[in-house]
């Protein structure tokens, strides 16, 4: 039996979490089918994550739904909720110690982001710009 690596078993993760983005702006939309093309998601990048974050409810739910696959085994991810590891800062307060637009640029590059047990994550532009679009919308002072 063949072994799928490393690099395929992730990709092939990336490639099902976009489809599923899809089909959630899809069901979020109305219609009742999946694009034939699942190639990209409905949405667009943002020309600035801030804007994005005042007004792009889809993307905002995309990047939700990312941190809630990628993020909560660390991470609270919700208004009030306790981060499950109590070194992981929830991520309404994360933006207090990282610019918005660094962050982003730090995802798009594979640069490592937070402590040394924190996986690098390649969420690809978009999804790095839901992911950020999401955190902004969350964020409290403190």
């Amino acid at each position: 039996m063949r072994q799928i690596s490393r690099w395929t078993a992730k990709h092939v993760g990336i490639g099902l979490l976009a489809g599923l983005a899809v089909a959630g702006v899809t069901a979020c939309s109305g219609q009742d089918t999946v694009p034939e093309d699942m190639s990209a998601p409905e949405i667009s990048a943002p020309d600035d994550l801030n804007e994005a974050a005042e007004g792009d409810a889809a993307l905002i739910a995309n990047g939700r739904d990312i941190v809630e696959v990628q993020c909560t085994s660390c991470h609270a991810i919700g208004a009030d909720d306790e981060s499950p590891r109590t070194d992981a800062p929830p991520l309404r307060t994360v933006l207090a110690d990282y610019d918005p637009e660094a962050l982003a640029d730090d995802f798009r590059e594979h640069i490592h982001v937070g402590h040394p047990d924190m996986p690098d994550f390649d969420f690809g532009p978009i999804g790095t710009d839901a992911v950020l679009a999401y955190l902004i919308s969350i964020q409290v002072d403190g």
